[in-house]
């Protein structure tokens, strides 16, 4: 009998058929070719948001890529990892994007991580990110995750980083009014319930450029706010009013 697996990759798509080819086959690579034979098994799943660019074709015809396929019409990206999540019966999950691929090495150390941890151990980890170019004005080279209260001020957790137990995501962990930032909401609610997350500097992801978060518009400065203000206590949120519009004046001086 097939054993569970520890970690279910999720890839949210739509209208990305180039991006999610390239995901599947880093992966189906390293699972063929690198993986250690003692390694536990990944689960890999795409849930696609029912795209019209011939990626449900390319599913149909790369079915072996996949543990498991999701095509249904979805909101967003965020609605794609819910999908995607009702499928996972891994102990530990991560979300990717289309475009981006693991890091053999890092993925082998952050395996090995979650696997030995128990139940008084962290519900959630966090390791580095390689932001791929070209990169925007400000944005890094490097991610390297930190928890605290540095997520007052910016979201220190990539989720192409962020491994989480799939008993704390539960079914829906993403508000979908956030089109945006619904990730950054979510590290922020979990660290307010003061969960630990076990923070590592080396890198398991390359990302791929772009994304909806990277595009530094007055609206995802809004929304930063208008989410911040569902989590934080009157005291952290008031110096947000100002702060976020300074970072969206930074953002449009640095281009």
């Amino acid at each position: 009998m097939k054993a569970s697996p520890l970690l279910s990759v999720i890839i949210p798509s739509f209208n990305q058929v180039e991006g999610l080819e390239k995901t599947a086959r880093a992966y189906q690579y390293w699972r063929v070719n690198e993986q250690p034979v003692d390694q536990p098994h990944l689960e890999i799943i795409v849930a696609d948001g029912a795209s019209t660019d011939g990626t449900q074709e390319w599913l149909n015809d790369n079915k072996d890529l996949f543990d498991k396929i999701s095509i249904d019409p979805d909101s967003g990206i965020y609605e794609g990892m819910h999908n995607g999540l009702r499928l996972a019966t891994g102990k530990w999950v991560l979300f990717m994007g289309t475009g981006d691929i693991p890091v053999p090495e890092g993925l082998e150390k952050a395996l090995s991580a979650i696997e030995s941890t128990t139940k008084s151990t962290p519900k959630m980890f966090a390791f580095g990110v390689h932001l791929l170019p070209p990169r925007e004005p400000g944005v890094p080279e490097f991610y390297s995750p930190s928890w605290g209260n540095s997520l007052l001020w910016r979201n220190t957790i990539h989720h192409q980083g962020a491994i989480y137990s799939r008993e704390l995501l539960g079914e829906n962990p993403f508000y979908l009014q956030f089109p945006v930032l619904a990730d950054y909401h979510l590290h922020l609610r979990i660290w307010k319930s003061k969960v630990i997350c076990n923070c590592h500097s080396f890198i398991i992801s390359e990302v791929a450029p772009g994304g909806v978060s990277r595009n530094f518009s007055r609206g995802l400065y809004r929304e930063e706010r208008e989410m911040k203000s569902t989590v934080l206590t009157s005291l952290e949120y008031l110096p947000q009013i100002l702060f976020t519009r300074f970072k969206w004046l930074f953002k449009k001086l640095s281009k």
